[in-house]
């Protein structure tokens, strides 16, 4: 399994940005050890543009393998918004307010690997010395990412001294979400950042078992045909002419994924 790097450089200062809100706060200090520790916040918003709600379902096949798009309720309404205005080193206790959706559930995504799912709107996290990027985006009753501008928040929580946040809030970002590690069904989903996907622009890699799809379509996708029990993704987001886009994110590297049963192989 590759890991992405960029969990591991950890700086200084804080700088949020939040999907359609700003934020600004000041004022921070790291006890005794290091008293020029301090916080700073930046301001800034993102763009999650939203994908057009049609009838059409795309599906892919290639090589006995068969992505299907996933058709959800048009949460359109739906918000998230995060009520925390600072953060710390060690446990922190996000709030988050809700409208427009009943049956839902929150998930947290930390430096773009560890996922975690909640059903309440306040839980607990940790944050490390320097760079804290996370993704709290709403899902709905099957566990499908709701894919609106308003329903998720995109924060970079950096603590530390003297180092500028190294996460760029304006350049297009790719997050991997499904498949996790374990899993009854295989179903593909990701969340997108200051970009969309089309047949003409930037499009995302999947690929399964050495098998190479283009999405240009952002949905989630059930995966059919899979014969094994182990199996390898990874995701990446490739700009008009196929090449990479740059960010710390935007290739998944590896993840493996495996059926909790054996009669779960889509």
């Amino acid at each position: 399994m590759n890991f992405n790097p960029f969990i591991f450089f950890f700086i200084s200062a804080i700088f949020l940005v939040s999907c359609g809100n700003d934020t600004s706060e000041n004022g921070h200090k790291k006890p005794l050890q290091d008293s020029l520790n301090t916080s700073a916040v930046t301001n800034g918003e993102i763009k999650i543009i939203e994908p057009v709600v049609d009838e059409d379902i795309l599906v892919l096949k290639k090589d006995g393998i068969t992505l299907t798009e996933i058709k959800i309720e048009n949460n359109s309404v739906a918000t998230l918004e995060l009520t925390n205005k600072q953060f710390s080193e060690g446990k922190n206790h996000l709030s988050f307010l809700t409208n427009g959706m009943e049956d839902y559930s929150l998930a947290y995504l930390a430096n773009n690997y560890s996922l975690s799912k909640f059903s309440s709107n306040v839980f607990e996290v940790e944050f490390l010395y320097g760079n804290n990027v996370f993704l709290a985006f709403l899902t709905d009753k099957n566990n499908i990412s709701i894919k609106t501008n308003k329903g998720c928040v995109l924060k970079n929580a950096v603590l530390g001294a003297e180092t500028e946040s190294s996460f760029d809030m304006n350049q297009p970002h790719l997050f991997y979400y499904l498949p996790q590690s374990e899993t009854n069904e295989a179903i593909l989903d990701f969340y997108l950042v200051n970009t969309s996907i089309a047949k003409d622009g930037n499009k995302v890699k999947v690929t399964i078992n050495e098998v190479d799809f283009i999405v240009n379509k952002w949905a989630a996708y059930q995966i059919f045909g899979l014969k094994n029990f182990e199996n390898i993704v990874r995701i990446q987001l490739l700009d008009k002419n196929n090449k990479l886009i740059e960010g710390p994110f935007n290739d998944s590297g590896e993840r493996e994924f495996k059926f909790m049963s054996k009669k779960s192989k889509g």
